[in-house]
């Protein structure tokens, strides 16, 4: 799986949103609790006033869709890690299902323009976001040679100490 920012303009099927949305209700998360709401946004000027909101997330312009995971805020720190869980979820489950996708984290300073064009309560925070959609020829394309966009693992594992 790797991340693609570059979209045709072809929507992508309710069907296929809701087999990927399914897999992301079943993530694990700390006490069951589910702190989070999917707000799936397709209409082209929300897409495009969310990347004008957080400029490091102007991949969701171009995008066909977008799932913004909505955290419910009462505990920040756990639902950290849930936020990450479930947006790995739903990136892996849209490429199994044949789509092209990229996590976004939208910025702080964006965020209250992002929640408040997308009607999010107050209380509830919004940060990250997957575009979907079917890869432009450019965006299918690798960025780098196979093996060479990692660095290599006896650089970053160690065993029993770090040093």
């Amino acid at each position: 799986m790797r991340s693609v920012r570059s979209f045709r303009p072809d929507p992508v099927p309710n069907e296929i949103l809701t087999e990927i949305l399914e897999v992301a209700r079943w993530t694990g998360r700390g006490s069951n609790r589910q702190p989070w709401t999917f707000v799936v946004v397709r209409d082209p000027a929300t897409l495009g006033a969310i990347a004008a909101a957080s400029p490091n997330v102007g991949h969701v312009a171009g995008a066909a869709a977008a799932i913004v995971i909505v955290m419910d805020g009462g505990l920040p720190q756990i639902e950290t890690f849930d936020e990450g869980r479930v947006a790995k979820r739903i990136l892996i489950a849209a490429t199994a299902l044949g789509l092209a996708s990229a996590i976004g984290w939208v910025v702080p300073a964006g965020a209250p323009a992002v929640a408040e064009l997308l009607g999010v309560p107050e209380g509830r925070r919004v940060r990250t976001l997957v575009s979907l959609g079917y890869p432009t020829e450019e965006g299918a394309r690798p960025k780098s040679a196979p093996g060479t966009a990692r660095r290599p693992l006896a650089d970053m594992v160690r065993f029993e100490r770090f040093g």
